[in-house]
């Protein structure tokens, strides 16, 4: 009798696993990320209709006792982090203590006049120009093995800057430092530290029990997941000695980030408000309309609007997507830098989401002859970068390939001027922007890329020799040496040494999106150069002192 019980039991078991496709299928996407459990892993979410209807994960949380991920793993979000400094700000205008169309230097007047206000808004939606501070402290030659930086050090570096990337609202350009200015507005303005401010008007009333900003390096946090990289003699395990918050710095765990969901997909009406800030998206000062809100992309998918965005660390990956259409929200986290948690989420989102329906589908335009192909050609380069793409025609088909890749990518025509990747519909290329800065925007679901056309030097590397010599950024504090060694221009400066080559006339790089300007009296008497980098830093001034 036993044995049938059990018989009846594994029966009952076996059927009701394979009625359960969705769960089949997230658990064959687990194990073809992560092979073996003794590997670092992912952990994963998934709610709908208020429901949850998957959790489960498979790995390593802690590769040195082998333990495994579980329900209540905690584990840091980096940039998913954004949408909870924004939604502090927006608890603030709630409470009628601020306005994100105030002066930013209202509330941070050390912060440099560049001429135009920017308002809190700008800061939201990363319209505001203000410099990448991890572009900075990389520029700078920071040395994170060995060190970490706070939010103090990050403002005192950002209020020596003289200048900014852009007008504030003429473009986005997505910055870290915006929300950690975000975070000092919020810690000002409340007169509390944003960990104890969004305990008590955040965290707390939305019962996110084990989700916090971090506030000091030594406290213990049970159930921690630990990032990992792979090696070629294993895995390695970072370690950070940075404290800084707001644009990142957060940590929590699937259950959560799947209550914190329900704010997206049917929100109680007391917080009602809350994601109407957050999904908000501001028009530029052109009247183009944004895909990022307020700490969130808000863009189609298939025909579906989605909010969402990623988070990348040393070592881990995150990603939060919510699809209100659909009354879902998908949670991801890998704490294997070599696992796509963006990718594996819209796997999963395509387990309920169609394909467009041929009416529902975006036109084709095949009107481009070979002529209209060409007229696109030619060398574009990233603005304040030095990486390059080159648009090209190939078998009546236009072609694309970054310097950093080796093989071009067709691209699709989607209309006047616009293309699409045949294998990612969801980049496009947009030609002939009106801007006066820029000829080509590529847009990668939401984060917008600019590139202008150059011509390329026809003798590049020549006289290096007049580019040798000491130059120092005060911005930066940091001085650069430039020499010619074995007929390379050659520069050192801190933790760094890189050989450069001339792309444009006079303009170097190291395809390392970072490009260097030289200017002088004339030809032969260089007296300083501009660096630009990752296209969110523009114009450091590095003038020569020897």
């Amino acid at each position: 009798m036993k044995s049938l019980y059990l018989l009846l039991w594994i029966l009952t078991a076996v059927q009701a696993h394979a009625q359960n496709p969705v769960k089949n299928s997230i658990d064959a996407l687990l194990m073809e990320a992560v092979p073996e459990e003794s590997h670092p892993g992912v952990t994963v979410g998934l709610v709908k209709d208020g429901q949850v209807l998957y959790q489960g994960s498979r790995g390593s949380m802690n590769l040195e006792y082998q333990l495994p991920f579980n329900d209540s793993t905690v584990f840091g979000l980096a940039s998913v982090t954004k949408q909870f400094t924004a939604a502090c700000i927006g608890l603030l205008e709630k409470q009628g203590k601020l306005s994100v169309q105030e002066d930013v230097r209202k509330y941070i007047p050390e912060l440099a006049f560049y001429g135009d206000t920017i308002r809190i808004k700008h800061l939201l939606n990363h319209s505001s120009g203000i410099r990448n501070h991890n572009v900075l402290l990389d520029l700078k030659g920071f040395d994170y093995s060995h060190q970490g930086y706070t939010n103090e050090m990050i403002q005192a570096l950002m209020f020596r800057q003289k200048g900014t990337n852009n007008a504030p609202g003429e473009k986005m350009l997505y910055s870290n430092t915006n929300y950690v200015l975000l975070a000092l507005i919020v810690e000002r303005v409340s007169g509390m530290d944003l960990h104890e401010f969004s305990k008590k008007e955040l965290f707390d009333p939305l019962d996110m029990e084990y989700s916090f900003f971090i506030h000091d390096l030594e406290t213990l946090v049970p159930n921690r997941a630990y990032p990992y990289y792979a090696t070629d003699k294993g895995y390695n395990q970072p370690k950070s000695l940075t404290l800084c918050v707001g644009a990142g710095g957060m940590e929590s765990t699937i259950p959560d980030m799947l209550r914190w969901s329900e704010l997206f997909l049917n929100p109680a009406p007391e917080y009602a408000y809350l994601k109407d800030f957050l999904t908000q998206r501001d028009t530029l000062n052109n009247g183009e309309r944004m895909s990022y809100g307020r700490g969130l992309f808000v863009s189609p998918y298939k025909t579906l609007t989605t909010y969402h965005h990623s988070g990348r660390d040393r070592g881990m990956r995150s990603q939060f997507i919510a699809v209100p259409a659909l009354k879902l929200a998908v949670v991801v986290f890998a704490n294997d830098e070599n696992i796509n948690a963006v990718n594996f989420s819209y796997q999963i989102l395509d387990l309920f989401v169609q394909e467009p329906t041929e009416a529902g589908q975006k036109a084709t335009f095949t009107q481009h002859s070979t002529a209209a192909l060409n007229a696109y050609t030619g060398t574009y380069q990233e603005l304040n970068s030095d990486l390059r793409m080159a648009i090209y025609v190939e078998n009546d088909t236009l072609k694309a390939v970054s310097s950093r890749g080796s093989t071009g990518t067709p691209l699709i025509p989607e209309g006047p001027n616009l293309f699409s990747r045949i294998d990612n519909p969801y980049i496009t290329y947009a030609f002939g922007q009106e801007e006066a800065d820029d000829e080509l925007q590529v847009d990668f679901g939401g984060a917008i890329f600019y590139f202008e056309r150059i011509q390329l030097a026809d003798q590049p590397n020549q006289h290096l020799e007049i580019y040798a010599g000491n130059y120092y950024s005060k911005e930066l504090d940091v001085t650069y040496v430039l020499e010619v060694i074995d007929q390379q221009l050659v520069l050192t400066y801190p933790n760094n040494r890189l050989v450069l080559t001339e792309g444009q006339k006079g303009v170097f790089g190291a395809n390392r999106r970072t490009k260097y300007r030289f200017h002088g009296k004339n030809e032969g008497e260089i007296m300083y150069f501009e660096v630009a980098s990752e296209g969110t830093v523009k114009n450091i001034l590095f003038e020569r002192v020897d």
